[in-house]
């Protein structure tokens, strides 16, 4: 088809042989043709030239065809890599958790049918944060890695720790009186008379128990004493701070798309889908309630300085051995309570035998307390 300016050319031909002007060219022959349009343009592509026109006799040729007009071409529209159409802003699908109606069909996040699959509507008034509960040291599973709370429960840690004891040899000692004479000791039944004399232990002095008595019938040992100690050692420390259980919040990426005080959230995580909230709060809508869980604690407990406690030891393998003429040895034995009813010249006394050792216990005292802090409710579905 000729373009509008080609025509127009040859309009313009046609009118000039009309023309005043021109009818005072010299030669009588006749212009040539006009040449033909140019074709127009396709795909953005110019068109082709019009054939100028063959010289007619004693005329100029025709002048050639204008090219075409630039075709408008045609347009095919690109998606992005995310998606997204680069004439309608739309995503090709949902993203559940965001908030935005990302393919533009009126529906968000929980409402899009698209998300019916792979999100659930899970209670979450104000101030509860939804997610799923886990162990401490497992992962977090896909859709709820926001953020992580560590929660805790059943918290102990009383007394003290770190002492320790050495026991020390048993040791015993007695105190020996002393009879006017043999038939005051044999009357002393009872095991009360007699002037004391002298305290002895294992080490014989030689110096005589009647020492100052010019005369003398007889010896009586009281009760033993019984001697015994502890080296304490180590430092006191409180024992440690334990938990009986500890598990993880991981925290949803909420979308929206449900109704009042609810949030959208992914499902079917393998583990508990709950909420949690500071403090002791009611769980309507949810099939379980713990009250008992906490973030961490406070602990100002101190404890005093070891020290130690003896007990056990005893002296009943021990006796008095009463010597003669200064000598420790070898003229009498008499157990503890026990008397002696009989005289040597100047004797000495001490103890033989052999005492129980004792067994120790350590000992200190704690102040201050082991607080659990940061009390917190768990709502969890059933």
């Amino acid at each position: 088809m000729m373009n509008l300016r080609g025509l127009a050319v040859a309009a313009l031909v046609g009118l000039s042989a009309c023309s005043a002007q021109d009818r005072n060219f010299v030669g009588a022959g006749a212009g040539g043709a006009g040449g033909t349009g140019g074709t127009g343009g396709t795909d953005g592509a110019g068109g082709t030239g019009g054939t100028g026109g063959a010289a007619g006799t004693g005329g100029a040729g025709g002048t050639g065809g204008t090219g075409g007009d630039n075709g408008a071409g045609t347009t095919t529209p690109s998606s992005a890599s995310t998606g997204t159409s680069t004439t309608t802003g739309c995503m090709r699908t949902e993203d559940c958790f965001n908030g935005a109606d990302d393919d533009c069909d009126d529906a968000v996040d929980c409402a899009d049918p698209d998300c019916a699959e792979g999100a659930v509507c899970l209670t979450a008034p104000t101030n509860f944060e939804p997610g799923v509960l886990v162990d401490a040291t497992e992962p977090c599973p896909d859709g709820f890695t926001e953020d992580e709370t560590l929660l805790f429960r059943g918290l102990s840690g009383s007394g003290c720790e770190g002492c320790g004891c050495t026991p020390n040899p048993t040791d015993c000692a007695a105190d020996l009186y002393l009879y006017a004479n043999t038939s005051q000791c044999e009357a002393d039944n009872g095991l009360t008379g007699g002037t004391l004399a002298k305290r002895v232990g294992f080490t014989c002095d030689a110096v005589p128990i009647n020492n100052g008595f010019v005369s003398w019938g007889g010896v009586r040992s009281g009760p033993f004493e019984v001697i015994q100690s502890c080296t304490a050692t180590g430092t006191a420390i409180p024992a440690p701070a334990r938990w009986a259980e500890s598990k993880k919040l991981c925290h949803a990426t909420a979308g929206a798309g449900c109704r009042a005080g609810e949030v959208c959230v992914p499902k079917l995580a393998p583990a508990a889908q709950c909420a949690l909230v500071s403090g002791s709060a009611t769980c309507n809508g949810y099939g379980r309630r713990e009250r008992d869980w906490f973030r961490g604690y406070t602990d100002t407990r101190t404890c005093s300085s070891c020290s130690c406690t003896a007990s056990g030891g005893d002296c009943n393998y021990v006796r008095v051995e009463l010597g003669n003429d200064y000598s420790c040895f070898d003229h009498a034995q008499l157990s503890q309570a026990d008397r002696y009813c009989g005289y040597a010249y100047s004797p000495p006394a001490h103890l033989v035998g052999t005492p129980t050792n004792s067994t120790c216990t350590a000992r200190t005292s704690l102040s201050g307390s082991l607080d659990p802090t940061g009390q917190s409710t768990l709502c969890c579905v059933e």
